[in-house]
């Protein structure tokens, strides 16, 4: 018997790593952006059928955004006034929202959402949109919120009174401190629309418990469950304007405790609407400002308005101060990791992070520990959730054992902590990834926090790196991130597309270039995604040593390709071997703008060769030299039975 207890020990013992320990330095000083949380300006569009965008046509105020104040958040604020008397919106003005959240998507932003119906107020009154209207307008956006939840932080109720902030209405009952049937009625319409993953603001704290009809605060195990109590946040346009922040709150004593435990788990930001620098310097003040941020966990403030209360926290050191704790600001403070472990078997991970922010996450985010060793890495889910590690200096304990994938091969692998953003759309996009305040820990390349340690796994392979080569395998997808080469004259459009300019004027000396290898000769089918807004005239070619091996065909001209097109052209009897692939519009005039050249099999595949899915169909996995590969966009990977990143 104390045999069998000896060798259960020792069998328990074998899949268990050995442990080393790490501190970390925090960074109490930089200022950087991260996602959803900090400084935040506003776009405004008064819609219509010819300017249907308030986002599309203004990246340089955002770029100014990004730059000034490190901001990742926009507040973007449609008044549908053109509309108000009119049910069925146009097609245009709903697609202008898709491009909207398209633009801040490529810019690595989010928005926070409001729509209204009146920018004034007269009389003390606003004639805003009956229900009856507001109703089928919700009813026809719901599909674009849906699909672009991705960069949708929160939205804004807005919809009732002058600028949406549900006081001035002349439809809504005015002046109305409390949930009455009319304004239930747009609380609802708006959470059965809005994705199910995003909170809404409501304008003051009695909205919210005469809604919910409770003055209960939200508890941690009510939180994110999905309820109308746990969707329901907080924005206050009127931040310290005076003891009850222009009616904000109707009894600060009892609501400004309840506010402090809601905003826990859902969020609350807004602007001062203090306009006047000596009511600023009364109630604006460094030690009240940071204090009250503290209390109540605020996410985000607008950087310019009012802008004599920003001004005066630019000069005394608040503004800095806010823009590094505003929202979450994760450190790491130590954490005993396996520096040994097996392929299969299970590793104890011991992480302390504190969060120095004045408020949590609040979407959700999942945590992951991830391996890399040259082009190959594991990513390996923890159980902890993100939005729970609470602000204002709290410690939290990541304390977990995690199981290392079976198929890790042996080798050392450096450990790293990843918050990626839950949507895969922009999942991998390291923009959108949590980036921690500690000295020598972030990588901005890939969006992972280095953890400052290595594991060695012992498994039953020794990992076989892909050929490594900087030319670029075909099939792929060629765009600005890999093109190796073009002429001086070449220029970028909105800095995400070819410029093959100017106008009326010939275009032979401007194209793009791409070094490319083809591994497997055969047919392929080419597309180009694109701005054509007069005529064109493309010319595709593969180049050795500055002389054409290869021309498609025929050139694709006027009418033939719009935004997307597509030609075949047969590489069967190009040898095998790395070229150039030049892009050339051939035409006089015509001002294209070209953003991607694709080229992908087509028909019958080469043998060994196979499509990865339909979702990526420039992908194929190849067979080579007795090991299996993955071609995807630029990249090559090694496949050995789970998704490699």
């Amino acid at each position: 018997m104390k045999r069998m207890l000896f060798l259960l020990f020792a069998a328990c013992i074998s899949i268990v790593s050995r442990a080393a320990n790490v501190s970390y330095t925090a960074d109490e000083s930089t200022i950087f952006p991260n996602p959803e949380r900090g400084f935040i300006t506003m776009l405004t569009g008064h819609l219509t059928q010819s300017k249907p965008n308030a986002v599309k046509g203004k990246e340089s105020y955002l770029d100014a955004h990004a730059s000034n104040d490190k901001g990742t958040l926009i507040l973007v604020h449609y008044y549908l006034d053109n509309f108000k008397s009119t049910a069925t919106l146009p097609t245009a003005v709903l697609n202008g929202f898709d491009e909207d959240m398209a633009v801040l998507r490529n810019k690595g932003m989010k928005a926070i959402i409001r729509f209204s119906y009146v920018d004034n107020a007269q009389n003390e009154t606003a004639s805003d949109a009956p229900f009856s209207i507001v109703q089928q307008h919700i009813n026809q956006y719901k599909s674009h919120w849906q699909a672009n939840a991705d960069v949708i932080f929160c939205f804004q109720a807005g919809i009732v009174g002058a600028w949406g902030e549900w006081y001035y209405t002349s439809n809504y009952g005015n002046k109305v401190s409390t949930m009455n049937s009319a304004r239930r009625q747009v609380v609802d319409a708006l959470l059965a629309a809005v994705p199910a993953d995003r909170c809404i603001q409501l304008r003051t704290p009695k909205f919210k418990t005469s809604y919910v009809n409770s003055t209960q605060p939200l508890s941690e195990s009510e939180a994110y469950n999905g309820t109308a109590k746990a969707r329901l946040g907080q924005h206050n346009d009127a931040f310290l304007y005076n003891y009850d922040n222009m009616g904000t709150y109707q009894d600060t004593a009892t609501e400004k405790p309840w506010l402090a435990q809601e905003t826990l788990y859902v969020p609350i930001g807004g602007e001062t609407d203090i306009t006047d620098v000596n009511k600023a310097k009364q109630w604006a003040t460094y030690e009240k400002t940071t204090a009250e941020m503290s209390r109540l966990h605020w996410t985000f403030i607008q950087s310019g308005y009012a802008t004599q209360t920003t001004d005066y926290w630019r000069g005394n050191g608040t503004f800095d101060e806010l823009n590094r704790k505003m929202g979450y600001r994760y450190q790491l403070v130590s954490a005993t990791l396996p520096d040994q472990a097996s392929a299969g078997g299970k590793a104890n991970i011991n992480i302390k992070i504190k969060n120095a922010g004045y408020a949590p996450l609040y979407n959700e985010r999942h945590a992951y520990l991830v391996l890399k060793a040259g082009g190959r890495q594991y990513k390996i889910q923890l159980q902890t959730d993100p939005r729970r590690w609470k602000p204002n200096g709290v410690v939290t304990t990541v304390n977990e054992q995690v199981t290392i994938p079976s198929d890790v091969p042996s080798g050392t692998y450096e450990l790293y902590l990843y918050l990626p953003d839950a949507y895969s759309s922009i999942a991998s996009n390291p923009a959108y990834a949590v980036r921690f305040a500690n000295n020598n820990v972030w990588e901005a390349s890939s969006g992972m926090n280095k953890l400052n340690a290595s594991v060695t796994i012992a498994g039953s392979s020794t990992p076989v790196d892909p050929p490594q080569d900087d030319a670029i395998l075909l099939p792929a997808t060629l765009n600005k991130a890999n093109v190796s080469a073009y002429s001086e004259n070449m220029s970028w459009y909105n800095s995400d597309y070819f410029d093959f300019g100017p106008e009326d004027a010939a275009n032979t000396d401007r194209w793009a270039e791409w070094n490319v290898k083809l591994q497997h000769p055969g047919e392929y089918l080419v597309s180009a995604e694109g701005y054509y807004p007069n005529g064109h005239q493309w010319q595709f070619e593969l180049l050795n040593s500055g002389a054409a091996v290869y021309s498609l065909p025929e050139s694709w001209d006027e009418g033939a390709l719009t935004e997307n097109g597509e030609s075949i052209c047969d590489l069967s009897s190009v040898a095998q071997g790395t070229y150039t692939l030049r892009a050339q519009n051939i035409m006089e005039w015509g001002q294209p703008k070209l953003k991607s050249i694709t080229l992908q099999y087509n028909g019958n595949l080469p043998s060994g060769i196979e499509n990865v899915s339909p979702e990526a169909p420039q992908a194929a996995k190849i067979l080579q030299d007795g090991n299996l590969y993955i071609l995807r966009e630029n990249r090559k990977y090694t496949i050995q039975g789970t998704e490699v990143e």
